[in-house]
């Protein structure tokens, strides 16, 4: 591409965009004139980076000053050649438009309200005859509120459709997605007659249908029958079957031993894709009081960290690349491999621990009960919780039937302590709302601390991100995988970066997470801010009051500026 096209502020083609932005700057200052459809959407997306005040760094305050008011012309130009467009010239225009200028064209019709004018007749054409990216022209509400039987029309014979629907309502996005709107016309039965022709269609991907298949039905989303979702499934089951015919896969190993000659308390080897823990038997039979056999669920099995946040979730940042493009639904619970590995870890450790405690007379169950009962009660003077757990009689069956509304009678009982300040048993009955494990409140104020806003993702993608591009410096010897890896371990300049890069830098001065030495060097500009982000990049939440007074300050700043989000709920959202 060898025009201007702005993307967005993490656009690494920043420098060269710039760069053409400044020439072409020049050339409508001596007198040149945009030729055809293509200069004109060009002229829009260099005022796009004037309107951020995104600049090359060595153009100074005076020749920004100059560029900035010819560039303000730029808009009547565009304006001018977008009102002029006639159903006679529309959809010559839309053919020479580049590829990557389609979007701004619909943009552009849309914001000089060019759609208006425009015969249903011709706009079913360009439709029908041009190849137009749907899922670009449903970006624009207007265009498509204006047009919207001819679209629900076009929805209908074209399966691919489906795979909109999907992105919409279905798929679970780890970034702000794209708005898309769809035509009132566009009813629940036409939808799910859009799907249903998706699972029949012979360009049907394993990912979409895995996706209907997965599909809680909602009047107000998508209202799909059992029959159609039974379809899809079976439809997956088959491509499954031939996909891995020649293909086995991956072998992941697990093993979780109890050792008799082991003095350690605790082991742990991990081998590529083998785990191997291994855990002291004697210690076990010497450390068997019930405060110590549930602490070792933190010490010795690590199922909470220092800030007892819960290990066991999938988390984003420790998916590979190709995982994290995998399709997913909005109600299904994304997983990668470290969250797989972790999970059956998991599993064997309770198995193996339950039938260790149960060899020297001990069940798990009258732990959990003692816990509720006797310690909350003389240690955190939380009277009157009462836990039933399955009896040393019950089969695996009726344990599998017991353990869920225990469990959730437990947090009821929570629940109404928090509101309360006690539990009354006649109270809970009466209550009839369902549990619904994001709004069990918690006792502590400020408990939890979460990452929002376009800062916030912009300064942590910048500073932690392997996709960011800081890491890697020609200047520097050894390759980081992050920005913040390099700076920590190398002294490099901002000079030393290409000027594609030094917007990013630039941002990250202007919002002081850098900030220079005396020699120039490139240094953080609050170790322990740095630090808090790191933090909340990783593992997606922090607990306010497991930091230090100055770390708390540092959050409370950013909760100012609206960095971040207090909630106060018993389970972090990744629980």
């Amino acid at each position: 591409m060898e025009r201007v096209k702005f993307y967005s502020l993490n656009d690494i083609t920043f420098g060269r965009n710039l760069r053409m932005c400044e020439s072409l700057i020049k050339e409508h200052e001596a007198g040149k004139e945009a030729q055809d459809i293509n200069d004109i959407i060009e002229l829009y997306n260099v005022k796009k980076y004037f309107d951020k005040k995104i600049f090359l760094t060595n153009w100074a305050a005076d020749d920004i000053n100059h560029y900035e008011k010819i560039v303000k012309t730029f808009l009547g130009t565009v304006a001018k050649f977008f009102k002029a467009i006639t159903n006679d010239s529309l959809i010559t225009l839309y053919v020479d438009v580049d590829i990557f200028y389609k979007s701004d064209f619909w943009e552009l019709i849309e914001k000089f309200n060019v759609y208006e004018s425009i015969a249903e007749e011709r706009f079913k054409e360009i439709l029908y005859s041009t190849e137009v990216s749907l899922y670009e022209l449903l970006k624009y509400k207007n265009i498509t509120e204006h047009f919207g039987g001819i679209i629900r029309e076009y929805m209908l014979e074209h399966t691919s459709s489906a795979e909109i629907l999907l992105y919409k309502y279905e798929l679970k996005h780890f970034r702000e997605k794209d708005p898309i709107y769809f035509p009132k016309e566009l009813s629940t039965f036409d939808k799910e007659t859009i799907i249903s022709n998706y699972i029949d269609s012979e360009d049907s991907n394993i990912n979409y249908l895995s996706l209907i298949a997965n599909i809680q039905s909602n009047k107000d989303k998508l209202e799909i029958s059992p029959k159609t979702l039974l379809r899809a499934k079976r439809k997956v089951e088959v491509q499954e079957k031939q996909i891995f015919k020649e293909n086995s896969g991956m072998v992941m190993e697990t093993t979780v031993n109890f050792s008799k000659s082991q003095n350690e308390e605790a082991t742990l080897t991990i081998e590529g894709q083998s785990i191997t823990a291994t855990y002291s038997t004697k210690w076990l039979e010497d450390n068997n009081d019930y405060p110590t056999l549930l602490n070792n669920f933190i010490y010795l099995f690590n199922f909470v960290d220092n800030q007892m946040r819960c290990t066991l979730v999938n988390k984003y940042n420790e998916m590979g690349v190709l995982e994290r493009l995998f399709i997913s639904s909005q109600n299904a619970y994304m997983k990668g491999i470290v969250f797989e590995q972790k999970n059956i870890l998991s599993l064997l450790q309770i198995e193996g621990y339950y039938h260790q405690l149960f060899s020297i007379g001990i069940r798990l169950e009258e732990v959990v009960e003692w816990f509720f009962e006797e310690y909350l009660a003389n240690e955190l003077n939380a009277h009157n919780f009462k836990v039933t757990m399955p009896s040393a009689n019950s089969t695996f069956l009726e344990k599998c039937t017991n353990i869920m509304p225990a469990l959730e009678s437990v947090l009821k009982q929570f629940s109404l302590f928090v509101q309360e300040g006690q539990i009354d048993f006649d109270l809970l009955e009466i209550r009839s709302e369902h549990l619904i494990y994001k709004n069990i409140p918690s006792l502590v104020k400020r408990k939890y601390v979460y990452g929002q806003g376009e800062e916030f993702n912009t300064a942590t993608l910048l500073l932690f991100s392997d996709q960011s591009g800081l890491g890697y410096n020609e200047k520097v010897k050894r390759t980081y995988d992050t920005f913040f890896e390099l700076v920590r371990n190398e002294k490099i300049k901002i000079t030393d970066y290409p000027d594609y890069d030094t917007p990013k830098l630039n941002w990250l001065l202007d919002h002081k997470y850098l900030a220079t030495d005396e020699k120039g060097n490139i240094i953080f500009n609050d170790v322990l801010l740095i630090m808090i982000l790191k933090d909340l990049y990783f593992n997606e939440v922090i607990s306010y009051w497991r930091y230090s007074e100055s770390g708390r300050k540092i959050i409370n700043k950013l909760k100012d500026k609206k960095v971040i989000i207090f909630e106060s709920t018993l389970l972090s959202r990744p629980e």
